[in-house]
């Protein structure tokens, strides 16, 4: 039990530890993304927090089983270095008695990942584009003071010289085109209204001037305004009209659906918890190192693993969500062929012997 124990500090704080750091890219490379997306005008710059804590729990069951086979392999790497497996097995402990632990920890984690990927990451999908798709307005989604502003249709150009604190717009300029007319508005001051009982939102330019018609043409006019209020058009979610992704899907929906595509997610969600028990073994047998051959091979070839696993069960969800591959095959020949390979690997290790049998890789 006091092993046992040990085992589960050492690889809960390494895991975290590790989870910490790749989270901590991941949030970095992402914002750059959303804060990029933000500047050319995709939505609001204020909602950018939210959509990175969306963005990264819609992704973190597929980080987290790599960061438990990292812990679980610097873990174990740790131990043969200052050979702490060597004197457990000189007292009767060996590698197999140390799976017991390890799987046991790996069900804990497993049972965290499973909860993400079949609940939480489908729920943040759904809210990432439900949040994406309302927040995308055509003026004020994404206003860079002092440039020239292109809305999402194409059908309007708008320049703001400056944005104050308050959110007033100053020194406006719009040209836009409305039923196959087009104009040009000017106005001192504006702001963005929302009418609280309907929903609709409008962009209110104080104090300017209408340009609309050709030039030098009888019908060109000029019309002064002290007050002119633009509808900003707001795509509804609506998930009968707009449809579903394949991530956006209730687990329990799928679960209800026959479709290759509804039974390729399903299994690809299944992956990401049931994969833990598979590399765990796998973190055991990579993690030994042998001082005349150097720590890093073994953990170049864990490494190697695991991308292996994972671009095989990528390319298979591919395969069968395309109707390429039949359903009763599924993903589930990737998971037998590792879990083979898992065993076998780890029956040669425990009895002292080299991963291949022909003796050309200890």
């Amino acid at each position: 039990m006091i092993v046992h124990k040990a085992f589960y500090r050492e690889a809960t704080q390494t895991t975290l530890l590790v989870t910490l750091t790749f989270l901590t890219l991941y949030l970095v490379v992402s914002l750059v993304k959303l804060l990029s997306e933000a500047a050319s005008g995709e939505f609001p710059a204020h909602i950018v927090l939210v959509l990175l804590a969306l963005e990264l729990l819609k992704n973190l069951a597929m980080i987290l089983p790599l960061t438990v086979f990292i812990g679980l392999l610097l873990t174990m790497a740790r131990w043969y270095r200052d050979s702490e497996v060597t004197v457990l097995a000189a007292c009767g402990i060996g590698l197999t008695q140390l799976l017991r632990p390890a799987m046991i920890w790996t069900g804990v984690m497993a049972t965290v990942v499973a909860a993400i990927a079949f609940y939480l990451a489908p729920m943040a999908a759904l809210l990432l584009h439900k949040i994406k798709l309302e927040n995308t307005s055509a003026y004020a989604a994404g206003i860079i003071p002092g440039r020239f502003n292109h809305t999402r249709n194409g059908r309007a150009i708008f320049y703001v010289e400056r944005v104050g604190s308050s959110g007033r717009l100053h020194n406006i300029f719009v040209s836009r085109t409305q039923f196959g007319k087009g104009g040009v508005l000017i106005a001192k001051r504006g702001y963005e209204f929302k009418n609280r009982r309907t929903g609709a939102r409008f962009l209110v330019l104080l104090n300017g001037r209408r340009y609309q018609g050709i030039p030098g043409q009888a019908n060109y006019r000029i019309l002064r305004y002290r007050t002119y209020a633009l509808r900003i058009k707001r795509r509804r979610f609506t998930p009968v009209m707009t449809g579903l992704t394949r991530d956006e899907i209730p687990t329990m929906r799928l679960l209800r659906s026959s479709s290759p595509q509804a039974i390729a997610e399903w299994q690809w969600r299944l992956a990401q918890p049931l994969s833990l028990f598979i590399l765990a073994p796998l973190a055991l047998v990579f993690a030994y190192t042998d001082s005349r051959k150097g720590a890093f091979a073994p953990l170049f070839a864990a490494v190697f693993a695991y991308f292996s696993y994972a671009n095989l069960l990528s390319i298979a969800h591919a395969l069968l969500a395309r109707g390429h591959e039949p359903i009763w095959l599924g993903l589930w020949w990737v998971h037998a062929v590792f879990a083979a390979l898992a065993a076998t690997f780890f029956v040669r290790r425990a009895a002292g012997k080299g991963l291949l049998p022909w003796g050309l890789w200890r």
